[in-house]
């Protein structure tokens, strides 16, 4: 033993560098591989369960951001269907339109005809058409166009005709002749349009009820 340390000791001092050098890494990767081993294998663990919660949450913000868009969508949805309930009255509420127009002619014209006709169905809506005959001044025919053009109702004129009136009595120049049409709504196809409204949104990709009806009008 005392030989070989002499022999050791006798070796040039780059050998024995290299050999300390060489015992050194070996007790090193002993360590490394041996103590650190159940460090590394539960740190290469909860990487993979970082990886896999990281994945979770980015499906899981996915999945949010849809979900606030199909909220957003039905609100525009809702607010479309409460614009055309506004727009188009129940059939019960007809009557109450009907004389609310004929109030508002007789404010500023004389009425010598209002007669309704036969009503009309369409695929969502009803029409109410009212053959008008009146006289008056050009101005208050023109004031009376305007409220419904801005009445709170759906409601069209066409036909329309003005004529020179041939009796001036009392300031009315000019005779006008028209066909109104109200429109409404039966409960029945009210009860319809409200099923879509109230469903998920993400369903709802059709287009807006009161612009289609605007536009079937039209």
């Amino acid at each position: 033993m005392i030989n070989k340390q002499m022999n050791f000791l006798d070796k040039p001092w780059h050998v024995q560098a290299l050999i300390f050098g060489l015992v050194a890494f070996m007790l090193c990767a002993g360590f490394w591989y041996f103590v650190t081993r159940d460090t590394r294998a539960e740190t290469a663990q909860l990487k993979e369960q970082i990886d896999a919660l990281q994945q979770a949450n980015a499906k899981a913000q996915v999945a949010s951001q849809r979900i606030n868009d199909f909220r957003a969508a039905h609100s525009r949805v809702q607010a479309d269907y409460d614009e055309l309930v506004t727009l188009l009255p129940e059939q019960r509420e007809l009557t109450n339109v009907l004389q609310g127009i004929q109030d508002r002619a007789r404010g500023h014209l004389s009425v010598r005809r209002f007669s309704p006709k036969e009503d009309f169905q369409e695929n969502f809506y009803s029409g109410k058409p009212i053959e008008v005959e009146v006289s008056g001044t050009y101005n208050k025919l023109g004031i009376f166009f305007a409220q419904m053009a801005a009445y709170q109702r759906l409601v069209s004129i066409s036909d329309f005709s003005i004529l020179k009136n041939s009796d001036q009595k009392g300031g009315r120049t000019v005779e006008g002749q028209f066909l109104l049409t109200a429109y409404y709504v039966s409960s029945e196809k009210l009860q319809a349009a409200a099923a879509p409204a109230a469903a998920p949104a993400g369903k709802q990709k059709k287009a807006k009820p009161a612009a289609a009806a605007k536009k079937a009008i039209d």
